[in-house]
């Protein structure tokens, strides 16, 4: 059992700085998808299609984030990480200029790609810069951070449930990016950081890294984020969308009930964050976590209730989610040492990325079938079946030579 171990002053500035990128990296990819109903008129295409823009997004993603990884371990995480934030900024605010689905499509490919730094760059720069013993709590604060994020991207609906115009309105969020990056900037001066992970006697030796890449861990986490990135896909993306179809309610009614989704999982990062250094197991609470949010998917499908109501399971079903945050960073910090997590959570993480691919154009095809409750029984299913990749690999060696003497 670790000791619980009091942040320092720079690591408390580290955190901030990284909880400050991922933040604005939630509450861009949460801000598209909570107008889907808008753009779903005024680019004149189904929700399936807006789904491939997050497809697309993804793949950019997927594509540049090990390379990115690589990168960040050879010569430094803080400028790569702050070109992601400026480009990110960037391409928002032109959203509402090029309000054609193609320039859509084009502007998420580059937002992917600038989306592709923030996880090999805040872990690695956590992971190197944050005591061991106080590490899980960094994470779940960083998590956190990204989680409010989310959190705070309903603003959008706010902004135009009060008349703004809604390529005004993400042009105002694009201008927020700018101040963020303005805070790294400054933030980042004063602090020291190991700006090069490999020497160059470590960087001949990346055989061994590739290898590392493609151990049964690595690809068991992959497996993990494809699963968690695909069923939050479906809840984030689309469940605003379907809360409409089901009880013909506004934008603003609908984004209250995932505005509590989104506070609760909130919530129980920061809560499962302050408790993860007591934990042993962290394996079992995420697999205990992922079945609670799965009953919870499968309770709105089979009772029907108000749209009031529904907001109580989908509250404890966020606030569990978020309880797999903490357990999943440890987890997969614990896969190599310090000077190969850019490369290991950039690989890991493209899982998620995965999951952005499938997941979108998956659930946008559900919800055009005419069935909105798909998309929690959907969910629900991608849990339960996520709980597999929990199992550590020496279990299934022990399970398999068990089975092997029997027959």
């Amino acid at each position: 059992m670790n000791e619980k171990r009091a942040m320092n002053a720079r690591e408390r500035k580290i955190v901030a700085l990284t909880g400050a990128a991922h933040f604005y990296s939630h509450f861009y990819f949460l801000l598209l998808p909570l107008m889907f109903p808008i753009l779903y008129d005024v680019y004149g295409v189904s929700y399936a299609q807006l789904g491939i823009g997050y497809a697309v997004f993804s793949i950019a993603t997927m594509v540049c984030q090990t390379p990115i990884g690589f990168i960040v371990d050879r010569f430094g995480a803080r400028w790569i990480l702050m070109a992601g934030v400026a480009v990110e900024a960037l391409v928002l605010a032109m959203f509402g200029l090029f309000q054609t689905y193609t320039g859509y499509l084009v502007l998420m490919a580059i937002a992917g790609v600038a989306n592709s730094v923030y996880h090999p760059c805040d872990y690695s720069i956590l992971t190197r810069s944050i005591d061991r013993a106080s590490l899980g709590k960094a994470f779940s604060i960083h998590t956190f951070c990204g989680q409010s994020g989310s959190v705070a991207a309903p603003v959008i609906i706010v902004m135009v449930s009060a008349g703004l115009d809604w390529s005004s309105a993400l042009l105002i969020c694009g201008v927020a990016g700018v101040f963020v990056l303005f805070g790294l900037i400054i933030g980042f001066r004063g602090v020291a950081l190991p700006d090069a992970a490999e020497t160059e006697a470590v960087a001949q030796k990346r055989a061994g890294s590739f290898r590392l890449l493609f151990s049964a861990p690595v690809l068991l986490g992959w497996l993990f984020f494809l699963g968690f990135a695909m069923s939050s896909t479906g809840l984030y993306d689309f469940s605003v969308a379907a809360f409409t179809e089901i009880y013909d309610a506004t934008l603003f009614q609908a984004g209250v009930v995932i505005w509590l989704f989104l506070a609760a999982d909130a919530v129980g990062i920061l809560w499962a964050g302050f408790m993860a250094h007591r934990w042993k197991n962290h394996e079992q609470v995420a697999a205990n976590c992922f079945i609670i949010v799965a009953l919870c998917m499968f309770f709105i499908t089979l009772v029907p209730m108000s749209l009031a109501i529904l907001s109580i399971p989908m509250i404890i079903a966020g606030f569990f989610y978020g309880f797999i945050a903490p357990s999943r960073d440890v987890i997969i910090s614990n896969l190599a040492p310090a000077k190969d997590m850019g490369k290991v959570f950039g690989t890991v993480t493209t899982g998620f990325n995965a999951g952005g691919i499938l997941g979108p154009p998956l659930f946008g095809y559900l919800l055009d079938r005419g069935d909105p409750y798909s998309i929690f029984w959907g969910a629900g299913v991608i849990c339960i079946l996520s709980v597999f990749t929990l199992i550590k690999p020496s279990s299934i060696k022990l399970l398999f030579r068990a089975s092997t003497k029997r027959s």
